[in-house]
């Protein structure tokens, strides 16, 4: 492989990982959403989910997400 490509950039995964914790946040409050009670597991436990917490969540997926493919664009 090529030493130039960005998947090998320690730097990107430091912004990127962040985003991938976020955004599998973002999926488990989803899921929750069709169970019976409406709560979702974070580090064992058992968080009822409110109304904020879903855009919440994607507004930081999101933005970590974006963070790392401006890093990807612009000093890449």
């Amino acid at each position: 492989m090529h030493s130039d490509f960005w998947l090998s950039d320690p730097v990107f995964w430091l912004l990127a990982l962040p985003a991938v914790a976020a955004s599998g946040l973002l999926v488990q409050m989803i899921l929750s959403l069709f169970s019976c009670c409406g709560t979702f597991r974070l580090q064992g436990r058992t968080i009822a989910l409110k109304w904020w917490m879903i855009p919440v969540a994607a507004v930081s997926a999101g933005v970590l997400w974006l963070v790392a493919v401006l890093y990807v664009w612009l000093w890449r």
